[in-house]
């Protein structure tokens, strides 16, 4: 089933594919890599994020030439949120389409899987298409998303809600790192370090990176709060 779930999914990119290597691995979990030897997509959604936020930031500002940069700047995060980029990734079928070792196949349906696994494959078709090719993808995959009333209306979560106060008072973008994990691959625990402006301001767990992230970021926004 995976193997025709990702030929389905090379298909429906709608552009001659020149590397599918790259395009299997953006769609190849930890756990099997771990299982079966090779690479799995965590460099590759590193580098999507990146690439991700180069394609929207543009079109935003150029779809919306009276939105404040305040507006702007929650309608990029709304728009490369885990809640959109996973509504992208079920769309596209993606979860079928990726490998997992023994046991995790489960994740399949798990958020923060299928937005890595989307981030991935747009690094994938930037290194392997080059960047308007992927910026075409995007745009065209997210669609209707496009709409200041629809990003507007997005729930913003604590990473969203940190980044828009960092920023509303000067002090930069919150930067994230994974500290530590543990646990077997199939059933992880990370643990995230949040820090702005040089000092660390929060510290959280959780099963994912993203989740880990989403909890120190909470904790930041107590810490934030209180001063």
């Amino acid at each position: 089933m995976t193997d025709i779930a990702f030929d389905a999914v090379v298909e429906a990119l709608g552009f001659p594919v020149s590397e599918r290597s790259l395009y299997r691995r953006a769609l190849t979990h930890p756990s099997w890599a771990l299982e079966n030897g090779g690479e799995d997509y965590e460099r590759l959604e590193f580098l999507g994020d990146a690439v991700l936020a180069w394609i929207v930031a543009p079109r935003l500002y150029e779809a919306f030439p009276d939105a404040s940069e305040g507006y702007l700047t929650r309608m990029k995060i709304a728009l490369t949120s885990g809640t959109t980029l996973t509504s992208v990734a079920r769309d596209l079928g993606l979860g079928p389409a990726i490998r997992f070792g023994r046991g995790a196949a489960r994740e399949s349906t798990r958020s923060s899987v299928l937005e890595n696994a989307f981030e991935a494959l747009v690094a994938a078709i930037y290194l392997d298409a080059g960047i308007r090719v992927a910026g075409e993808f995007v745009l065209r995959v997210l669609g209707d998303r496009i709409d200041r009333a629809t990003l507007l209306a997005t729930p913003v979560d604590a990473k969203s809600r940190l980044q828009e106060l960092a920023q509303a008072r000067g002090q930069g973008l919150p930067l994230y790192a994974i500290v530590d994990r543990t646990g077997p691959v199939h059933d992880p625990l990370f643990t995230a370090e949040v820090s702005l402006a040089g000092d660390v301001l929060g510290r959280g767990q959780g099963a994912s990176k993203q989740s880990a992230q989403q909890a120190a970021a909470t904790a930041a926004l107590r810490e934030l709060e209180r001063g």
